[in-house]
C-alpha cells in the first residue's frame, strides 16, 4: 500500500501543473506518463537516481493524467497482473496534494517540460529524506 500511495503522490504532483520549466512554458501535464527514474535527494539538492524497475516481461508502469485525476497503472507478478489506482488531486502553485485513507500527501514539481516531469515528495515516515520520481511523456 505504501508504494501505491507514493506512486499516487508522484502522479498527483505531475498531473496538475501546466508548466514549471523555464524552457517550455507550454508544457501540459495531461496525457500518458511512464515511470523513468526514481531515488532520493538530500536537503542541498544532490540527487541519487536509478532507472525505475518495471516488472520484467510486463507492460511498463504508467499514469494517465486528466484535468481532475491521476490514474496509475502498475503491473506485477508472473502473470503481469494490472493494478489501477485512481485519485483526485488539488493544486496550489507548484504544490500538489492528494488524500488517501484520510492522510494528505503533498509533492513539489521541480521540472516540467514537453518530455520530462520531476517531482519531489517527502515520506511522512522519513521526513529527512526527499523522494524523487522522474517521468517521461509517452504521448
Amino acid at each position: 500500500m505504501k508504494k501505491i500511495i507514493l506512486l499516487a503522490v508522484a502522479f498527483v504532483s505531475f498531473a496538475t501543473i501546466t508548466s514549471c520549466s523555464k524552457d517550455d512554458d507550454q508544457a501540459s501535464l495531461q496525457g500518458k506518463w511512464e515511470y523513468f527514474k526514481e531515488g532520493t535527494a538530500n536537503t542541498s539538492g544532490q540527487e541519487f537516481l536509478v532507472d525505475y524497475q518495471h516488472q520484467a516481461g510486463c507492460s511498463k508502469d504508467y499514469s494517465i493524467i486528466t484535468a481532475s485525476s491521476i490514474v496509475d497503472h502498475s503491473f506485477f507478478g508472473s502473470t503481469c497482473e494490472e493494478e489501477i489506482f485512481s485519485t483526485p488531486y488539488t493544486r496550489n502553485g507548484n504544490t500538489i496534494s492528494i488524500t488517501v485513507e484520510g492522510e494528505t500527501f503533498t509533492a513539489e514539481i521541480k521540472t516540467l517540460d514537453s518530455s520530462t516531469l520531476k517531482i519531489y515528495s517527502i515520506d511522512p515516515e522519513f521526513p529527512g529524506i526527499i523522494d524523487v520520481t522522474v517521468f517521461k511523456r509517452i504521448n
